[in-house]
């Protein structure tokens, strides 16, 4: 069986790979100057607080994400994954919507269940 996460995009799969290594040091190598991340219900513009949302994410749950499936539609990746931590419920499934810029740099993400 191919593994779904080698078909990501670069920017999308050092994403995953920095999460994973709870490594925000380079974070604005992936995402825009001016992303968006969308997570909880929380809102975050740029790439300074995107590197400091990741960050507390690690220390409140120390989640490990495992792509399980990618699709990908016009202007948009999906991303389908099970994240384990220290969280209730866990593992969870979650839905990452990527979208890429013309760089091809992270230019917003949604997370949802």
């Amino acid at each position: 069986m191919s593994n779904p996460a080698t078909s990501l995009a670069p920017a999308i799969a050092a994403y995953i790979a920095a999460a994973n290594a709870r490594d925000t040091s380079r974070v604005a190598s992936f995402f825009a100057e001016d992303a968006n991340v969308f997570d909880e219900g929380q809102h975050q513009v740029g790439t300074q607080a995107i590197a400091q949302w990741m960050q507390d994410t690690a220390q409140r749950y120390q989640p490990r994400v495992e792509v399980l499936d990618v699709q990908l539609r016009t202007g948009k990746v999906l991303v389908h994954n099970l994240i384990s931590g220290t969280f209730p419920g866990s593992p969870l499934e979650l839905r990452y919507m990527f979208r890429l810029n013309e760089q091809g740099k992270i230019a917003r993400l949604d997370i949802s269940l």
